[in-house]
């Protein structure tokens, strides 16, 4: 689209540059008002609704740390597998239970993107939690975080960028996006800051479609920019009431509806198109928050058929009761848990196995590692729509 193309609706201009111009949007709070009607009000409130339900029962589960130390891993494996990276859950409790006992071997830059990711998320939330508002210099933090160990030649950490970035369109033919240039970064991020900070000028969801399409399409980091804007969904719906702790991974619903995220945000640019990536965007907090919800009760269900079948204080039973709050272990794990010794800890192991509970990840005769299949399938499974 030509520059002089742009309606008048468009929250922003094109500035001429070789070989494609700039688009530069407008500072927040928009000029033109967004309008609300009956359909994405509807929507709003069924968004409201479903958050409402997994922040009501999640944190009454007697293993609450462990399901959102869970939800926040998923979260960090698809915002990173929108990247590219290519990671199981497996890998990431590997990893954890490894680094517990000291080996936690080498580690490939994929993982690496999601532990980063991880912890960004966690780090953000904490801040949150404790009182600090969403700024700049936060985001600043959290990408520093994102790109610890897999920053590419060139990039800039920690800071907003100081070069173009040109972002390939997913339909055949059409031109790439080229966010504004450097120059218009900081001004424009500090603007977005003050709106986050002054809670906007719609319902708190609305304003956070907005906030979210303003920082990728600002695109202030040379890399990364998807992943810090994942982050700030879920630190904004905490801030907003919504979230106690990170029960919701927004990175799935964007993971499945790639070309539709892409395009609905470039036409707002293009075309004003608010309406449509404001309700797909909510439409997406809904459906995450109701994925969410559901996978906590099915691990609910779980927990109560365990605690049925296994009711008893053998080891076995024991373990197979404490397997939500320690879904990947070793035989080390069960030693120190329960205070057993080594051949009792694999007695009841074998026990669980038999049983189909739990299986050996590794193949390996020594250093052990096990799973409980029914956890993982249930924190693993396709969001059921």
């Amino acid at each position: 689209m030509r520059a002089e193309d742009l309606p008048p609706d468009a929250p922003g201009h094109y500035q001429q540059s070789h070989p494609d111009p700039y688009y530069i949007p407008e500072k927040l709070p928009l000029s033109s008002r967004v309008e609300i009607d009956e359909d994405l009000t509807a929507t709003i409130s069924d968004a409201t609704f479903q958050l409402g339900r997994i922040d009501g029962i999640s944190p009454t589960v007697d293993f609450s740390p462990v399901l959102y130390t869970s939800l926040l891993r998923l979260e960090a494996v698809e915002t990173a597998e929108i990247e590219g990276a290519d990671v199981e859950m497996d890998e990431v409790y590997a990893y954890h239970t490894r680094q517990k006992s000291g080996s936690s071997g080498r580690v490939s830059r994929d993982l690496q993107e999601v532990l980063n990711a991880e912890r960004a998320l966690s780090d953000g939330f904490d801040a949150i939690k404790q009182g600090e508002s969403i700024s700049v210099e936060l985001l600043k933090s959290l990408h520093e975080t994102l790109l610890d160990g897999v920053r590419n030649e060139g990039d800039v950490v920690g800071e907003w960028r100081d070069d173009d970035v040109h972002i390939p369109s997913p339909r055949p033919g059409q031109s790439p996006f080229v966010p504004p240039p450097a120059d218009h970064v900081s001004e424009l991020m500090d603007s977005l800051e003050a709106y986050i900070q002054m809670d906007g000028e719609y319902h708190s969801l609305v304003d956070l479609a907005i906030t979210h399409y303003q920082l990728e399409t600002i695109h202030p980091c040379s890399d990364g920019n998807g992943r810090l804007g994942r982050i700030l969904i879920v630190l904004q719906l905490h801030k907003a009431g919504y979230l106690s702790e990170p029960y919701l991974y927004p990175s799935a619903y964007f993971n499945r509806n790639k070309q539709e995220y892409v395009e609905t945000m470039r036409a707002v640019s293009e075309e004003g198109q608010w309406r449509d990536w404001i309700a797909f965007f909510i439409k997406g907090i809904e459906e995450q928050a109701k994925d969410s919800y559901e996978r906590t009760f099915e691990l609910l269900e779980l927990r109560r058929e365990y605690e049925a079948q296994y009711p008893n204080q053998k080891t076995s039973h024991k373990l197979a009761r404490e397997l939500f709050e320690l879904p990947y272990f070793t035989a080390d794990n069960i030693t120190d848990r329960f205070d057993v010794s080594r051949q009792t800890a694999y007695n009841a192991i074998e026990e669980l196995e038999s049983d189909g509970i739990v299986i050996e990840v590794t193949g390996k005769q020594r250093n052990r590692e096990y799973k409980a299949i029914d956890v993982f399938d249930i924190l693993e499974r396709p969001v059921q729509r």
